[in-house]
């Protein structure tokens, strides 16, 4: 089973309810702030399953109020385990971000246990791959999808994010755990990230194993959470209030 950090997601969810509020500063990839946590760690374990039933409904929380707005962006497997494969990897950082032309964007860089990330930096941006959750898909996807891009890029795209969303959540973290669970389902070669709202309205990132036909891998449960199914990974931990401090 994956270990539980429950007392300190309560914690993390607490501090970045007040740091949120009040910090103007823009966090970038290469100079980021922590925002008030400065003493933590990470150690592979962070994020948990959630059901279909409650994914569907916060997906559809954010696509409601954010209509015509891409809500995915798939990352192939071997972008994934290249970084998850690099020495000190704990897990990975999921960033939101704007592109030159103020295109929605999420990019990833692997990080270590003291949630630094990790050097040199260059991050990987995904596709595009805006798809309703239990919807088939005709459209092919491969295992390389994920496009690098410098620090310069990611740091001016992330900080485009920000400056728009100061009161929001800019970026979480997935330990290697249910990231590796998730790369093991069968006819895995991705993962897709989604766009979500839970019932309170807090900004999430949910995680679904990608087939290579381009459908998503279901829990065969509406409500399972059971990690022996497709897993669907949520529980990430935030930035605010854990961002990097490299």
């Amino acid at each position: 089973m994956i270990k539980k950090k429950y007392f300190s997601i309560l914690v993390i969810t607490f501090c970045s309810l007040l740091m949120i509020v009040s910090c103007q500063d823009s966090v970038t990839l290469n100079k980021p702030t922590n925002l008030g946590i400065t003493n933590y760690s990470f150690d592979g374990t962070e994020g948990d399953p959630i059901t279909l039933e409650v994914a569907t409904r916060w997906i559809g929380n954010y696509t409601s109020k954010n209509s015509g707005r891409i809500n995915a962006h798939f990352f192939g497997q071997q972008t994934l385990k290249n970084a998850l494969a690099k020495t000190g990897c704990m897990g990975i950082r999921f960033y939101y971000a704007l592109d030159d032309s103020a295109n929605s964007k999420v990019l990833f860089i692997g990080a270590d246990a003291k949630g630094q990330n990790l050097l040199p930096i260059a991050s990987v941006v995904g596709k595009r791959s805006p798809i309703d959750i239990k919807s088939s898909s005709t459209i092919a996807l491969r295992a390389t999808e994920g496009a690098l891009i410098s620090s310069d890029i990611s740091n001016r795209w992330t900080s485009a994010y920000v400056k728009t969303n100061q009161a929001g959540i800019w970026a979480h973290f997935f330990g290697h755990e249910i990231l590796n669970q998730i790369l093991a389902e069968k006819d895995c070669i991705g993962i897709r990230a989604y766009h979500a709202l839970n019932d309170s309205g807090v900004q999430q990132l949910l995680l679904f194993g990608v087939s290579s036909s381009g459908s998503n891998l279901l829990p065969a449960s509406l409500n399972a959470r059971v990690e022996s199914d497709n897993t669907i990974a949520d529980l990430s931990f935030p930035c605010p209030s854990l961002c990097s401090g490299s």
